[in-house]
């Protein structure tokens, strides 16, 4: 038996990246944590690390209440543990069981795989903040409305030979994922949420920003959100129906998905894209998107979206 409390940790965390890699990291190293009987553990060594930490506290605070914060650098007797080198595919946590070190210190950089956290899929809902969000005039999902979100990511997505998916499909998979869904006797809204603004603009004409007034005698049931992301996340908690991943590397757009109310989640199937890590073996699909997701890709006209198979 240890007569130490054994820890768990990364030096490595992507504190420079955004909220979605961010969350990812943390969630997975708890579960792991969970699977080894160790403390997850974070240290704070520099203005970046806080930064990363106010993220996901400002988004999912009971998250990081289950880490043990430490003010300070990864202690010199922490031993580097070769673990989770590619991004987005599984590694059992078991193999580092035999391991008695008193800090696992494990090199992985994304930990990006829903099979870290299998089971925790309520609890980290739960982490979510519980009260502030705003979410401005984004309709609710009730009983009368069906509350489609899609999610944009272009930003340097392209540049970096990240999959991202063209105004043609993120309109065919919009009518697609509508007449899958088509909910008996209710009224169906779309809401766009990106780092795109023209881009989201264009995907239909008659739009509402969550941050102006509707006019009173509107029809329109497109809306396009310009809240903060965190807030993004707990609308689509209470309030997304069904999801669109448009650019299915997105992490930020994954989390969407995950959190969504209605849990019915739709992305641009990867394997017919020419995403740089897919292709590069750095991501495998049945560890990254969760199997009860539906993959979607184009048909032979190359207009028309479709059911992709799993």
């Amino acid at each position: 038996m240890l007569n130490f409390q054994p820890f768990i940790l990364k030096s490595t965390y992507l504190a420079g990246y955004h909220r979605g890699n961010n969350i990812f990291e943390m969630a997975s190293l708890l579960g792991i944590s969970r699977v080894l009987n160790r403390t997850a553990t974070f240290f704070v060594g520099n203005k970046d690390y806080l930064k990363m930490l106010n993220r996901v506290n400002e988004t999912l605070p009971g998250l990081v209440d289950q880490f043990l914060i430490i003010n300070g650098t990864v202690p010199p007797c922490a031993r580097n543990t070769t673990f989770g080198t590619r991004c987005c595919v599984y590694e059992d946590p078991r193999v580092l069981a035999n391991i008695d070190d008193q800090y696992l210190h494990i090199t992985g950089i994304f930990l990006q795989s829903w099979k870290y956290f299998s089971n925790m899929k309520d609890e980290l809902t739960g982490y979510l903040k519980k009260s502030g969000a705003k979410f401005g005039f984004l309709p609710k999902s009730d009983k009368n409305t069906h509350v489609n979100c899609v999610h944009v990511r272009k930003g340097d997505f392209q540049a970096v030979g990240f999959a991202t998916a063209d105004l043609k499909f993120v309109r065919s998979a919009i009518r697609f994922i509508e007449k899958k869904e088509k909910p008996k006797n209710l009224k169906q809204v779309a809401v766009l949420f990106g780092d795109n603004l023209e881009f989201l603009k264009s995907v239909i004409n008659d739009y509402i920003f969550s941050n102006q007034t509707p006019h009173k005698k509107t029809n329109s049931t497109h809306f396009i959100s310009q809240n903060m992301p965190a807030d993004d996340l707990i609308y689509s908690k209470n309030h997304c129906d069904s999801v669109l991943i448009s650019s299915p590397h997105s992490t930020f757009g994954w989390w969407i998905g995950y959190f969504s109310k209605g849990n019915k989640v739709y992305y641009m199937d990867i394997r017919e894209t020419n995403d740089r890590v897919y292709r590069h073996g750095q991501l495998l699909p049945y560890d990254y998107f969760l199997p009860h997701w539906t993959p979607l890709k184009y048909a032979s006209d190359n207009a028309t979206v479709i059911e992709s198979r799993k």
